[in-house]
């Protein structure tokens, strides 16, 4: 297939965007050093160089096997080829031209012998005799030729003694049987011409030439029809016509056992991981010597530099994970911090796995130690990063630790899944937890799962049974590291990092907390709408995957800036009276953005984290409260468009930008004189889109989908908030009274809310209907 070069420089500029937007300083060399530092340790030779004893010798201490492994029984192999080699049978050439050649030679005789006869022509016969005892090396007198000639011998040999040698012929007929020594009973007859293979049993009389002599001696001496002189002729001249049908194909054969040879497997005996080789002050065996030999020659005793190699591109492959988003955008920033808080922990992984696999090699005792990498707390090490990341950086984060701790414990694909899978359960347990009570309930059904992973690896591995007590206390061990290895460093990440983990966030949502008491007490109408966007927000969250906790704590405190002016903004103005209706456009725009300045600031110092930080200076992004610039355009000013936006950031994450969606949303609910179905679900709508269409969305990781679903949720969720209930009837005629009146002073209120509601954006329009202009 021809690589298209395009796409190649399309990946590779893809990937450097991505890089120089995570930054590019002292955080993406910590995870470059990572690599190389876990690449070395990987290659490093496994362990001490095991001892070796020859047969006959006393071992001067233990050896245990740490893995499992195959050896060869050369000598079993050996004696199993040597017997298939034994019952293969030997492959003869049948030459047939051989009986026919033997046929016409008795033919010819006694052919020739019959037109001497007739012509008397003695001198003719001698020829003949001297000629046949000069080819045969005989002494033959010419009586026994003459005698060859009578009727009655001719008429035996044409009818009996001929047939009977052909069928002989047919059957095949061997050199010398001594060639059968130490084979099978049967044979393989091969005609040399047709290449057909019959099997024959030397059992059922297979002859060799001296057995065919002494056969057809002996019928002819039986037959009682013939004189002594013929049955003497034909004793002494047949014999000479006769020869081998067969002959040995030793080339055949060879290739036939060969063939046969390369299919037998070589017989090994199975090594169990963690069994005993040999004790100390034990005799030392053959058997035992083969299995030294094998443990000696399989470990490592240099730096395996192709395996560093390896393992760095692999996890060069794994680490470019956490800078890429399926949808092809840029998605959260990984900082530098982010950066070297992954680098320090793959590292420290490293280097413990790396530490307790030569520990338990390095153990020269009967103790079984090969189980060790089973009580490895991966599960918990990973489980710190769902406390600060989202799921697809904690999945590739798991992803590193189970691939560099398999890979250092130099365990097999089994145990790798054995890590991996255990990471993601505690991340999912973890997940689900809205306390640390519950966290610390997790542990059984992490042992639970725990014990069903390391089952099927145990079958994968064929565990023998007396070692699963062993797996089963390892296993243990694994889990209840795991839960104290959470909850022991995730203060130092709040601490040395100032993470906001999972379990801050989950403090932060108490609304005991004295930010969320002094916002409940000096501003209650922002207090109500801080609860009411948190329920928005987190349902939304929820829909579309994002991190519904962090979302829910980021809307709580989103507006906690309103503390420091709280009588500027229309929820906390209970007396009807507005400052604004005194102040310049431009005054109290300042007054309304000053809050997100004030907001930022009260969360660094009650160190409510960078990811609340973030939010609250990105929930209004860099839109614009247009009744204030309507506002000052009906007043005769000229507005500038820049002195009138939020200095934003534009929202960063989902959660963010989920967050500016349902504040803006709440507040222009809350402003609907008659909220009904129909009003919110179109509202919501249309505000929505707005947002998108300002462009205030363009950095958040969403997608179309998810719009969809956040609309649909926000709906779901207004609409039950404003819900209709059954007037009481002293209460319907004071409403009817006061309604027209309540409806002017809402409308008032409103052009004090930080976020419209769903009224025309002019600019928006007058850009669209430019667009418009220019597609015509």
């Amino acid at each position: 297939m021809k690589t298209n070069p395009l796409s190649i420089k399309e990946l590779y500029l893809h990937i450097k965007t991505m890089l120089l937007y995570h930054g590019h300083s002292y955080g993406l060399c910590a995870l470059f050093v990572m690599l190389i530092f876990l690449s070395f340790l990987s290659g490093l030779p496994y362990g001490q160089t095991p001892a070796l004893f020859v047969t006959g010798e006393i071992a001067t201490q233990t050896v245990i096997a740490k893995r499992d492994f195959l050896i060869e029984d050369e000598e079993g192999t050996k004696e199993r080829k040597a017997k298939i080699r034994a019952i293969q049978p030997l492959v003869f050439d049948y030459n047939p031209e051989v009986a026919t050649r033997v046929r016409e030679g008795i033919l010819n005789l006694i052919h020739t012998i019959n037109t001497l006869e007739i012509n008397h022509d003695e001198e003719g016969l001698k020829k003949i005799q001297e000629q046949f005892n000069k080819t045969y090396l005989t002494h033959l007198d010419f009586n026994t030729f003459k005698t060859l000639a009578q009727a009655n011998t001719q008429e035996y040999t044409f009818e009996t003694l001929l047939p009977w040698i052909d069928n002989q012929m047919v059957q095949g007929i061997l050199s010398d049987n001594r060639i059968l020594f130490n084979t099978t009973n049967t044979i393989i007859i091969r005609d040399r011409n047709t290449k057909m293979e019959r099997v024959r049993s030397i059992s059922n009389g297979l002859l060799d030439l001296h057995a065919l002599t002494v056969a057809m001696g002996n019928k002819i001496r039986a037959e009682q029809s013939l004189s002594e002189e013929a049955r003497s002729a034909l004793l002494k001249i047949f014999p000479y016509f006769l020869a081998p049908t067969l002959a040995l194909n030793q080339e055949e054969t060879n290739q036939k056992i060969n063939s046969l040879l390369a299919t037998v497997k070589p017989i090994y005996f199975q090594v169990h991981n963690g069994e005993i080789i040999v004790r100390e002050g034990d005799l030392v065996t053959r058997e035992t010597q083969l299995k030294l030999q094998t443990i000696y020659n399989s470990s490592e005793i240099s730096f395996n530099f192709y395996r560093a190699m390896g393992s760095f591109i692999l996890g060069f492959m794994l680490t470019l994970g956490l800078f890429m988003t399926p949808s092809g955008q840029k998605g959260r920033i990984l900082h530098s911090k982010d950066q070297v808080f992954i680098a320090l922990l793959v590292s420290l992984v490293g280097c413990l796995a790396f530490a307790l696999a030569h520990f338990g090699h390095s153990i020269s005792s009967e103790l079984d130690t090969s189980l060790l990498p089973y009580a490895f707390p991966v599960a918990g090490i990973a489980g710190l990063a769902v406390l600060i990341f989202s799921a697809r950086r904690y999945c590739v984060l798991g992803f590193l630790i189970a691939f560099f701790s398999s890979l250092l414990f130099q365990g097999d694909v089994a145990l790798f899944l054995y890590y991996f899978i255990s990471t993601m359960v505690n991340t999912w347990l973890i997940l689900r937890s809205q306390s640390r009570q519950d966290v610390v309930l997790s542990i059984i059904p992490l042992f639970l799962i725990l014990i069903l992973i390391g089952l099927g690896t145990a079958l994968m591995q064929h565990l023998i049974f007396t070692r699963y007590l062993t797996l089963f206390i390892m296993i243990t061990t694994n889990a209840i590291l795991s839960i104290l290895i959470l909850f022991a460093l995730s203060p130092v990440l709040e601490l040395i990092f100032g993470y906001t983990t999972r379990f801050r966030l989950m403090e932060l949502m108490n609304l005991d907390h004295p930010l969320l008491q002094e916002i409940m007490m000096n501003t209650p109408g922002t207090y109500h709408h801080c609860l009411v966007v948190s329920n928005l927000v987190e349902a939304g969250a929820k829909a579309i995957g994002a991190n519904s906790l962090l979302a829910k704590v980021g809307a709580l405190y989103h507006d906690i800036g309103k503390i420091a002016h709280p009588h500027y903004f229309s929820e906390n103005q209970f007396d009807g009276i507005n400052p604004h209706d005194k102040l310049s456009p431009r005054m109290s725009c300042l007054i309304i953005f000053s809050h997100v300045k004030n907001g930022v600031e009260l969360a660094e110092k009650y160190k409510l984290g960078q990811e609340i930080t973030d939010m609250i200076s990105q929930h209004h992004g860099t839109r614009m409260p247009m009744a204030f610039f309507l506002k000052a355009k009906k007043l005769g000013e000229e507005p500038k468009e820049e002195d009138y936006r939020y200095a934003g950031p534009r929202p960063q994450t989902k959660e963010a930008a989920i967050l500016m969606m349902a504040d803006t949303l709440e507040a222009a609910i809350r402003s609907i004189p008659d909220p009904s179905p129909a009003r919110i679900s179109s509202t919501v709508e249309t505000l929505v889109k707005n947002i998108y269409a300002e462009g205030q969305l363009d950095e958040a990781d969403l997608t179309f989908k998810d719009l969809n679903k956040l609309i649909e949720s926000f709906t779901r969720t207004l609409r039950a908030l404003n819900h209709q209930r059954v007037a009481y009837p002293q209460i319907q005629n004071l409403q009817d009274k006061d309604k027209n009146k309540t409806k002017e002073e809402k409308i008032e209120k409103s052009t004090e809310e930080k976020i419209e509601p769903p009224i025309k954006n002019p600019l928006l329009e007058e850009k669209q209907t430019t667009n418009n202009e220019e597609k015509k």
